[in-house]
This record gives C-alpha cells, sequence and structure tokens, in this order.
C-alpha cells in the first residue's frame, strides 16, 4: 500500500484549482465574469479565491485535491500523487504569480438608511400586501422595520444581538430591491417567535415572505410559531450563522420560492445540512408554498381572496 506523509498531504491541499487548470489545461476554463472563472463545458462550475463550487450539483473545494477526488472521481492516494507530482508540484513551489488571484475587496462600512419621521407609507404598503398591523407594529417595535427618510422604502434590518449588522430595501411605490451596502448577510432579517428558545425555524427567501408566513398561520390559527429567517435570497450563508448562534434549532422548514431556482436552492441547502456533522441531526422539512403560488406573499393573497368569498363559518383552517 502506498504511503503518503503528511507533509505530502499538506502539500497537495495547498495546490489551487484555478492555477493548475490555467497553466496545464487552460483550454478547459474560460472567464465568466469579473472576478470568476468556470469550466467551459460546465457552466454552473465557478471558481475564484481559491475556491470552487459546483452551483448546479450542489458542492464544493478549495483546492485541486478537492476537484480531483469530488469532480474526476480520482482516489485520495492518486489525487494526492497527481497534486504534488511533476505538475502540481510545481505550482505548489512556484507559487505562479498572484495576478490569477482576484485582489481582496475592502469592506465597506454598514451604515443605515436614515430613518423618516413616520413609518406611513411602510404600513400601508405592507397591509397593502396583506400583513396585519399587528405583526408589522411588532417589527416596528423591534427595530427591525422602518421606513427610509429619502426614498420611502421598507428597511427590514437583522441584528447581532442589539447590534444592526444587515439590512435590505424593498421599495413601497415601484419593485427596487437592495440590500445596504456593507451589509452582512450572515446576521439577515429573522422575525423571532413568542417563545424565543423555540427549536422551530422557518427559512424564506425575502422578509416578507417571512412575515406572510406567520400571518398564513394566524389566520389559520394553527398555534405554529417559529424563528422566520429571511435569506436575502438563496445562499445559505445566514442559515449557516444563524445556526451556529441558535444550537436549539432542531426542526428546520425550507420554504423558499416556488420557482426553478428556489427549488434548487431548497435541495441544495438540505443536502448541505444533512452532510454538516454539526446539523445532521437536524430534522428538515421542504415547505414550498402550494403550488399555485409563487411564494408564501402570494399564498397569503390568494387565502385572504379566498376568504372574502365564503362565509366566516366556512373558511378552511390554514395548515400550511
Amino acid at each position: 500500500m502506498t504511503r503518503l506523509s503528511d507533509e505530502q498531504i499538506e502539500r497537495a491541499r495547498n495546490v489551487d484549482l484555478l492555477a493548475y487548470l490555467q497553466t496545464y489545461e487552460p483550454q478547459t476554463i474560460k472567464k465568466c465574469s469579473a472576478n470568476e472563472y468556470c469550466l467551459v463545458e460546465h457552466d454552473s462550475f465557478k471558481m475564484s479565491n481559491g475556491k470552487w463550487f459546483w452551483h448546479s450539483r450542489g458542492f464544493g473545494g478549495h483546492s485541486l485535491l478537492d476537484y480531483l477526488v469530488k469532480v474526476r472521481g480520482m482516489d485520495f492516494v492518486g489525487a494526492v500523487q497527481t497534486a504534488t507530482g511533476k505538475k502540481g508540484g510545481q505550482i505548489y513551489k512556484d507559487k505562479l504569480p498572484p495576478k490569477i488571484h482576484s485582489p481582496p475587496k475592502e469592506k465597506k462600512s454598514f451604515i443605515l438608511p436614515k430613518a423618516n419621521i413616520n413609518n406611513d407609507r411602510v404600513i400601508a404598503y405592507l397591509r397593502g400586501r396583506g400583513l396585519g398591523k399587528e405583526i408589522i407594529n411588532r417589527c416596528i417595535n423591534a427595530g427591525i422595520l422602518y421606513e427610509s427618510a429619502n426614498t420611502h422604502r421598507c428597511v427590514f434590518v437583522g441584528k447581532d444581538g442589539d447590534t444592526p449588522k444587515f439590512a435590505c430595501e424593498r421599495g413601497t411605490d415601484n419593485g427596487t430591491k437592495k440590500d445596504v451596502s456593507g451589509s452582512d448577510k450572515r446576521f439577515s432579517f429573522v422575525l423571532p417567535p413568542e417563545n424565543y428558545d423555540s427549536r422551530n425555524l422557518i427559512v424564506t427567501e425575502s422578509p416578507i415572505d417571512a412575515l406572510a408566513h406567520f400571518c398564513i398561520h394566524e389566520i389559520g390559527q394553527t398555534g405554529f410559531d417559529g424563528h422566520r429567517l429571511s435569506l436575502g435570497g438563496v445562499s445559505p450563508l445566514g442559515l449557516m450563522s444563524f445556526l451556529e448562534r441558535n444550537p436549539q434549532i432542531q426542526n428546520i422548514y425550507i420554504a423558499l420560492d416556488n420557482d426553478k431556482a428556489g427549488k434548487d436552492a431548497a435541495i441544495r441547502i438540505a443536502k448541505e445540512l444533512i452532510n454538516n456533522k454539526k446539523f445532521s441531526d437536524i430534522r428538515i422539512i421542504i415547505a414550498a408554498p402550494p403550488v399555485s403560488c409563487k411564494d408564501y406573499a402570494d399564498a397569503l393573497a390568494a387565502i385572504q381572496q379566498q376568504n372574502q368569498l365564503i362565509p366566516d363559518r366556512q373558511r378552511a383552517v390554514v395548515s400550511i
């Protein structure tokens, strides 16, 4: 049996995939954005800043060694030997010019948009989206929602304890959706439950979907409650950080949008949780909105419209 030294394995782990492909297999890669390269045959395989991720298959790595094992199917010994051989070893030895790596981005300071003197437009907008007065005021009083002064947008705030670290804006008179510059997605918007020690977590794409999910259960009087986390898209960064800070969570309901991006992300996130030993004991439930609705905001509107057409006593209990 071939024996590998610790030094050999460590060298293999330090061989950069992009550097290797640029030097020895340049025909297999292409530049797909200012800071990323991808494989010619697989546009969803991205490489940047010493890391790579195959988005369509939901996994990634940090080196040539990871690539050889996970993508090309080589056994570990063979992969280490390839990475530290004539080609890979030369990459490691020379360390290649730094120009192949994107320079680190300067961290932008995070400053919340100035608050308006009142929240009238935000309240009117969210009420028009079907959200109840109680939950809107609860968010405002908790300092996780307010109206911006200049643009009169909804500003949803994510906090680390009592310190704001993230904010995203939603236009009240147009379709504007954007994160505030310098936001840290590890601390995305969260609607906490009445019982903060709840072991349930619902994950949505947007803050409005999280609030709509709450209102749906209020209409149905289900008594269901839990932490409601908005990812601000489909990246799992906010979820993984939240779980690190809240180890009591035992049940995760992945309630992403009912489109291809949302469905693919839900499966990818579920696999990532299952494969992470720290979270492998957590129960995962895919809780997409009804097939006729794009997201939970649409589901709330559909339920409210249906309830306007039938008598109170005949209204069905909502159990989404």
